[in-house]
């Protein structure tokens, strides 16, 4: 923390996202209300809820969701703040403590690349930041795994998926994401990386964009799953 952030912080103390309680860190969470997010201890759990999402792609290693979605508590709440409060800080912040946690397993082992699911440019500009890169970055930091930002775009920008039902769902993220160079990604095995998965239809139709890295393994993040 930098002098005048000391001084803003004095002034301003920062309050915990959760209970509100004073931190006098730079952090969003204080550490009582991180150790009490639920965890799925998917790091360790082979079969889990989110890897049943994708299973049936050959090229599907392992996937992971931080935290569980709970509807009327906290992670509702964190979730809005990381998508449309202007808070990409939080996205980092909790992905870096994900990331402290997992690396003691083996979930990161065999990764080459970490590629943050792309938001289309229109929305970027609306949003003014990726969440999706800000939760790479915050994986990376730890684990040391390069970005990679220049072989998976969005070039569609579909209505979201909340606002979808049924089939519509399908249809709605269907071909949105398109490749580029994918002789660079030869073989390469690839951690995609999402904030929330619900049905994994999005990060699915990222995976069947990817299909042109002809023999790249995949591997999946998500900040967190929602079991609706």
């Amino acid at each position: 923390m930098c002098i005048g952030e000391s001084v803003l912080a004095m002034f301003y103390p920062r309050e915990c996202l959760i209970c509100g309680h004073r931190i006098d860190t730079d952090e969003n969470i204080c550490i009582n209300c991180m150790r009490s997010l639920p965890r799925t201890e998917h790091a360790t759990l082979r079969n889990n809820r989110l890897e049943d999402l994708f299973v049936k792609d050959n090229r599907f290693v392992r996937g992971a969701a931080f935290l569980f979605y709970d509807e009327e508590g906290n992670i509702r709440r964190l979730i809005h703040e990381l998508k449309y409060s202007e808070n990409p800080r939080l996205a980092y912040e909790l992905a870096y403590k994900a990331a402290q946690e997992y690396v003691t397993t083996d979930f990161f082992e065999g990764i080459d690349c970490i590629i943050p699911i792309p938001l289309h440019p229109r929305r970027l500009r609306q949003r003014g930041y990726n969440q999706s890169l800000y939760i790479a970055k915050g994986l990376s930091d730890v684990t040391k795994i390069p970005i990679d930002t220049q072989h998976l775009f969005r070039v569609r920008n579909n209505p979201k998926q909340a606002l979808k039902i049924g089939a519509e769902r399908e249809r709605n993220v269907s071909n949105i994401f398109k490749t580029s160079y994918p002789e660079e990604m030869f073989r390469k095995h690839i951690l995609l990386v999402d904030d929330v998965i619900t049905s994994g239809l999005t990060v699915q139709s990222a995976m069947n964009a990817m299909k042109t890295f002809k023999g790249c393994s995949i591997s999946v993040f998500a900040f967190v799953h929602s079991k609706r």
